[in-house]
């Protein structure tokens, strides 16, 4: 009788992989913003999720402690501790200090330790608070006179993209006088100054009068 032993030996593979982080690149300030980090541990155990801004780490889940939410003093950064968990993280108020670079970096338990990471931009847009301003304007022209305005936006971050309109229609660009942004303060707000100019032609005037209007949008 000849028996045949055969001997199996199954040897498990574990693997970790970042499917997918979602950060959105522009948000307005004082919002409230959510970051995503989707993660498969493939078998593996969890250690830690950890989140930094520009090489900083600012928030970290570990499973094994308690709590397991921790989040670190960083300028710019303020975390919503009950929202945020393993996948999900809410920054709250975020200021103009909140744009940067932010990493995801998931990492597992024993034996493999294996991390792996991500990287995305965020830009935190201030839109101007006030509406933009004419100055150099008279009450009343004439044909042949010389128009020489100018249009200056409220402070915003990024600079606004100013335009002029004669009349509802966008004027020509070669009327167009275009000066570089002013900038202001610690966060480097910057202010738009478009400038306009042309000599008046009977064809400026609808029902007897000229209307020109600035306008400001954010790119």
């Amino acid at each position: 009788l000849l028996v045949l032993l055969w001997k199996v030996e199954v040897e498990m593979c574990f693997g970790l992989t970042l499917t997918q982080l979602q950060i959105p690149r522009h948000v307005l300030v004082n919002s409230d913003v959510s970051l995503e980090c989707i993660f498969d541990m493939e078998g593996a155990a969890l250690y830690a999720v950890k989140w930094y801004k520009d090489g900083n780490e600012f928030y970290r889940f570990t499973p094994a402690n308690r709590p397991q939410t921790q989040s670190f003093l960083l300028p710019g950064v303020s975390v919503n501790l009950q929202m945020s968990g393993r996948n999900v993280l809410l920054l709250s108020n975020v200021s103009l200090d909140s744009s940067g670079l932010y990493c995801c970096e998931v990492s597992a338990e024993a034996p493999t330790f294996l991390t792996v990471s991500a990287t995305e931009d965020m830009h935190v847009i201030a839109p101007p608070k006030t509406e933009p301003t004419i100055t150099g304007a008279r009450p009343w022209y004439q044909i042949g006179d010389k128009v020489s305005i100018n249009c200056s936006s409220g402070l915003s971050k990024p600079a606004t993209t100013l335009a002029w309109f004669l009349n509802g229609q966008l004027v020509d660009r070669v009327m167009l006088q275009r000066y570089e942004p002013v900038t202001v303060g610690r966060h480097r707000m910057e202010r738009s100054v478009l400038g306009l100019g042309f000599t008046v032609q009977p064809g400026h005037f609808r029902g007897g009068s000229m209307k020109l209007k600035c306008l400001a949008t954010l790119p």
